[in-house]
């Protein structure tokens, strides 16, 4: 439960801040970013080392990781949509293990203050059932990976067990995004196919994971 909360809590924080943000710089303030991310999505699309860092520094920020996966099955038409999954993959690896560690130490150093002053606390060691909460949050469709990573960081997953759940799912969920996109851009239906089969089959898998969850409790 205490998983569900941080979680539920980032969304609330995101909700809001987005809502501020809105409300700050107004339609013509919506109108100038629009504009500001195309001209940063086609320096993305010129420059792969930028690309793929964006990738493993964009998404700690709550920002989505789409849009980014897309410009890399744009980028993958032209480089080899493999080439373009296994730099997604090697990109988000890299983004699951600082945004970690962010979350283990100052983070939950900074929550830990905040909540002495309530009646709440954060467990000394990772609770008992976290391994099949991680899995749950990885596989379920909706929830923003970033979520994941700082609520299980948090809550000290061990490290080795975060890493060996995290890389399988969320990289042939990039997988199947990037060679998707990189068929429907480059006309190769093969590529959609395959792409949209992986990301059926891991909704497929987190519908089946939950369904068993439901019936153990």
């Amino acid at each position: 439960m205490l998983l569900i909360s941080i979680v539920v809590g980032l969304f609330a924080f995101l909700f809001i801040f987005y809502e501020l943000i809105l409300l700050t710089i107004g339609p013509k303030g919506m109108e100038t970013l629009h504009a500001w991310w195309s001209i940063f999505r086609q320096a993305l699309i010129n420059n792969g080392f930028l690309l793929y860092l964006s990738i493993a520094s964009l998404p700690a920020l709550v920002l989505p990781v789409a849009p980014l996966l897309t410009l890399a099955g744009l980028w993958g038409e032209e480089h080899g949509p493999w080439v373009a999954c296994i730099y997604c993959v090697l990109a988000l690896s890299l983004n699951l293990s600082w945004t970690y560690w962010v979350a283990r130490g100052p983070a939950r150093s900074v929550l830990i203050k905040l909540l002495n002053k309530s009646r709440f606390r954060l467990p000394d060691s990772p609770p008992k059932n976290l391994l099949q909460w991680a899995l749950i949050l990885r596989l379920t469709p909706g929830v923003p990976f970033i979520f994941s990573n700082y609520g299980l960081g948090i809550l000290k997953m061990p490290f080795s067990q975060y890493m060996l759940i995290s890389i399988p799912i969320i990289g042939c969920t990039a997988c199947g995004y990037v060679l998707a996109f990189t068929g429907i851009f480059g006309g190769n239906w093969t590529y959609v196919s395959g792409g949209l089969s992986l990301i059926i089959v891991m909704v497929v898998i987190g519908r089946l994971t939950l369904s068993k969850s439901k019936n153990a409790d």
